[in-house]
């Protein structure tokens, strides 16, 4: 989509969604770009409640006996899961070092210790989406974990860890 990857129509659309209404306003950010804290920045600037961040990226897959695409007519697809996860990480502490507005990652978190390197990175929450396909129960699993860990950790909140990365 033409916002998501110019600034200029970017800023267009934050402000003008965010002048319709008072309500809470995630933007979701597309990870194509030359720089996503240029995205980032313009979402803050526009008054933007949070950002979230990434989608899935492009991908595709050939099926060799017959040379088409295995997705059929729609010939590529996006590619979501634990192959995304570094790519999404990396993306996540650059806009969370950027920006002061609260951030939630997305992309290939399958564990607690997924969950818990976003926390780090700076994300204020996080999001689980193929995963909930696998194991229906991650999500609990993952809450039980981090809790876990702030108790192994002498944490009395999961605000301590957030942006704790050194």
């Amino acid at each position: 989509m033409p916002f998501g990857t110019d600034p200029e129509s970017m800023e267009e659309l934050v402000t003008r969604v965010r002048e319709a209404t008072d309500k809470t306003l995630i933007v979701k950010l597309n990870p194509i770009v030359t720089d996503i804290r240029v995205f980032a920045e313009i979402c803050q600037k526009c008054r933007a409640d949070g950002i979230s961040l990434i989608n899935g990226l492009p991908g595709m897959a050939i099926d060799i006996r017959i040379r088409r695409s295995k997705l059929g007519k729609n010939v590529t697809g996006g590619l979501t899961g634990p192959a995304i996860r570094p790519f999404a990480l990396y993306m996540v502490w650059q806009v969370c070092k950027t920006v002061d507005i609260p951030v939630i990652g997305i992309g290939g978190i399958s564990s607690t210790e997924d969950a818990i390197e976003f926390l780090i990175a700076g994300a204020s929450a996080v999001q689980i989406g193929t995963m909930n396909f696998v194991n229906p129960r991650i999500m609990v699993e993952i809450i039980d974990g981090i809790r876990v860990y702030l108790v192994q950790n002498k944490m009395g909140t999961v605000s301590e860890l957030i942006g704790s990365f050194s």
